[in-house]
C-alpha cells in the first residue's frame, strides 16, 4: 500500500509555477491527510483533479492511487472503518474495538486480516459502522472465499445466444451448447444457419478480446487515454473514461471526432455491433472462472449445471481441455490443490451436507490455529521485554491476558477437532 502523503509530496515537488491550481489542490489534500482516511482523500483527489487530467502528470498520478485502492482493497476500508468509528469515539467508548481495527491493520496478509475480522471484529457488532462493515464483507460466499483463499473467482458475463437444440454461450475463446441436460463443446456454425445471426455473432465474439464486461458496462480500451463505454441497459449509455457523455452524443458522430485517433477507427463496428445487442449480454450464474497469481498459466472455468459437473480447462502451456466430472467433491478437491480456492460455496447442492460441513471445520480450525499463532507470538514479545525491563503492572497484565485468551484458543480448537472426529465417522 502507498504512503499517501509521501505520494502527494514528490508529486507536488515536481510541479512547476505553471501548475499552480493543481498544486493549491494537492497541498489542500495533503494537509488533511491527519485526519481523514486514505479511501476519502482518494475520493476527492479524483473529483478535484477531473477538470486536469489532460495533464499526463495527473491523470498518471490518480490511475496509480485508484490501481492501489484496487490492489489493497480490505487495507483502504480497514483503515476508512477507523477513521469513520474514532471519529466519534466520545469518552473512550470505543476503545476496544479500534485496538482491535490497529491490530488487523498491522497484519501482514488479507488472509490474516479476513480471519480475523470473522473472528475478532465480528463480535463487536454492537457499533453500527462495524456491524455494517462486517454485514458487507461477507454478504456473499464468493466474496468470503476470495478473502480466505489464495485464488480467485470471478462471476462470468458473457454472450448467450438461443438456437434450436438448446442455448450457445461463449468462453475465453470457445462456443458451448447449453442442451436440457447437458453442456457440449461446439462450432457456432453447426448451430446458426442464418447468414445474418452468424456475422453478427462473429463481430460480438471478436468485441470480447477488446472488452471488460461488468454488471453495469462493457468498456472497449481504444488507446492509452481513452476508453468508451456502453451501459448494459437496452438504450446503453455512451461514456469516455468513466464519463457518461450527453444525450445528444452517438457513437457515429463521436468516431467521427477528433477525439478517437484515426488509426482506432476501425473499432466503430464492433462497438456499434455491441450496442445494438445488449440484450445477448448476460452474467451466466452456472459458471465461475478461478484463477491464482501463483499459477498465472491456468483458468478453470468450473460449470455446476443440472444434474451435471464440468470444467474447462484453459492453460497457456498445454492446451484447453473440457471436462465432464462424475462428482462435484472430485472438481472441488482438484481446484483446491491447483489453485487454492475452495469451490464448496458453488457447488453445495451437490455435496454431501457432512462433506459441507467438514469443510467449514477445516476452515474453522484453520482460523483458530492463526490466532494462536499470533497469540503465541505476542506472549513471547511480552515475555521478552519483561526480561529486558523488568516486571511491570502494564506487561504483567497484558502477559496475563495473552494466556487467558490461549486458554480459551485451545479449548476452542479442541472443541472443533472434536466435532470433526465425529463427522468423519459418520462420513
Amino acid at each position: 500500500m502507498k504512503n499517501l502523503k509521501l505520494e502527494l509530496f514528490n508529486f507536488k515537488r515536481d510541479l512547476t509555477f505553471e501548475e499552480e491550481e493543481i498544486s493549491s489542490i494537492i497541498e489542500g489534500h495533503m494537509n488533511f491527510c491527519e485526519s481523514l482516511s486514505e479511501k476519502q482523500i482518494i475520493k476527492s483527489l479524483n473529483e478535484s483533479l477531473k477538470p486536469y487530467t489532460y495533464d499526463s502528470g495527473v491523470k498518471r498520478l490518480l490511475e496509480n492511487l485508484n490501481d492501489d485502492v484496487k490492489n489493497y482493497e480490505l487495507l483502504y476500508e480497514l483503515k476508512n472503518l477507523y477513521n469513520v468509528v474514532n471519529r466519534q469515539n466520545q469518552g473512550e467508548m470505543y476503545r476496544q474495538p479500534l485496538n482491535v481495527l490497529i491490530q488487523i491493520i498491522n497484519l501482514e496478509n488479507d488472509q490474516d486480516r479476513m480471519d480475523k475480522i470473522l473472528n475478532e471484529l465480528s463480535i463487536y457488532d454492537w457499533v453500527p459502522e462495524i456491524k455494517l462493515f462486517v454485514s458487507n464483507l461477507i454478504k456473499s460466499p464468493e466474496q468470503k472465499s476470495n478473502l480466505l483463499s489464495g485464488g480467485k473467482a470471478e462471476p462470468i458475463y458473457t454472450i448467450v445466444e438461443q438456437a434450436e437444440s438448446g442455448h450457445l454461450i461463449f468462453l475465453k475463446d470457445s462456443w458451448f451448447l447449453l442442451t436440457e441436460n447437458s453442456i457440449e463443446k461446439t462450432l457456432l456454425e453447426n448451430n446458426v444457419k442464418n447468414e445474418e445471426s452468424l456475422k453478427t455473432l462473429r463481430l460480438l465474439e471478436t468485441s470480447m478480446k477488446y472488452s471488460m464486461i461488468n454488471e453495469d458496462r462493457i468498456d472497449f480500451r481504444i488507446s492509452e487515454y481513452l476508453t468508451i463505454g456502453l451501459s448494459v441497459y437496452s438504450k446503453p449509455d455512451i461514456f469516455i473514461n468513466e464519463d457518461k457523455v450527453d444525450k445528444e452524443t452517438t457513437l457515429e458522430n463521436l468516431f467521427q471526432s477528433p477525439i478517437v485517433p484515426i488509426i482506432n477507427k476501425n473499432f466503430y463496428p464492433l462497438i456499434l455491433e455491441v450496442s445494438k445487442n445488449m440484450d445477448k449480454f448476460l452474467e451466466l450464474d452456472i459458471v465461475k472462472k478461478v484463477t491464482n497469481l501463483i499459477n498465472p498459466y491456468l483458468e478453470v472455468y468450473a460449470f455446476n449445471y443440472k444434474n451435471n459437473v464440468y470444467a474447462y480447462r484453459c492453460d497457456s502451456r498445454y492446451g484447453n481441455s473440457f471436462f465432464k466430472y462424475e462428482s462435484a467433491l472430485e472438481l472441488v478437491n482438484e481446484i483446491k490443490n491447483e489453485l487454492n480456492y475452495d469451490l464448496t460455496y458453488f457447488y453445495e447442492n451437490k455435496l454431501k451436507k457432512e462433506v459441507v460441513v467438514k469443510r467449514k471445520l477445516e476452515d474453522k480450525e484453520r482460523e483458530i490455529s492463526l490466532q494462536l499463532e499470533d497469540i503465541n507470538f505476542n506472549i513471547e514479545k511480552v515475555k521478552g521485554s519483561i526480561e529486558v525491563i523488568g516486571e511491570s503492572e502494564i506487561l504483567s497484565t497484558a502477559l496475563k491476558n495473552l494466556e487467558k485468551r490461549k486458554k480459551s484458543l485451545e479449548l476452542d480448537i479442541q472443541s472443533v477437532k472434536e466435532v470433526m472426529y465425529k463427522e468423519r465417522i459418520k462420513i
